[in-house]
């Protein structure tokens, strides 16, 4: 069997989860390196005997590693299914595992107004008014001539240079 037909494609809440080394099948089972396990779990931890302790919300789940495996290599679907998984699925001919989780988060409508609530009353707000725009020019015709007197300097008389005799 050749090396690349043992990939498999992890799929978790419809979203591809790479890994290196990548997910493979196992003696028919999906292994994959405790990386992915971040993807879903809140925390993921090797302890000292060499298990693997995964929680999720109040679940909490240990696992024991494949021994021949470095990076360590766990079981995904039945820990996927311990730590609160809905559904896990594997196409055989896609080879893919699609893992799905039910929501976290709590939809909830939000409370009635209660009038006997004591309300803060709203705050007036300074916003400044525009300034006024520039008064336009306005034509009365053609242009005055200019009345400013414009100064001229002349120059001094100069008088004649004595001429030598």
């Amino acid at each position: 069997m050749p090396l690349l037909a043992a990939i498999v494609v992890v799929v978790v809440d419809g979203t591809f989860v790479p890994s290196a080394p990548p997910a493979s099948l196992r003696a028919g089972r999906v292994v994959v390196p405790t990386i992915v396990l971040a993807r879903f779990a809140d925390r993921v931890e090797r302890a000292p005997d060499g298990t693997v302790v995964a929680l999720r919300g109040d679940r909490r789940c240990v696992v024991h590693p494949l021994v021949e495996s470095d990076p360590p290599l766990v079981e995904l679907a039945p820990l996927a299914r311990c730590l609160g998984a809905t559904h896990v699925a594997f196409d055989t001919r896609a080879k893919a595992l699609s893992i799905a989780f039910p929501p976290r988060a709590t939809v909830a409508t939000p409370a009635p107004f209660d009038p006997a609530v004591p309300q803060v009353s709203p705050t007036t707000v300074f916003t400044p008014e525009p300034a006024p725009p520039t008064p336009r020019v306005i034509d009365t015709g053609s242009p005055r001539p200019r009345r400013t007197a414009i100064p001229v300097f002349v120059p001094p008389p100069t008088s004649p240079r004595p001429t030598a005799l």
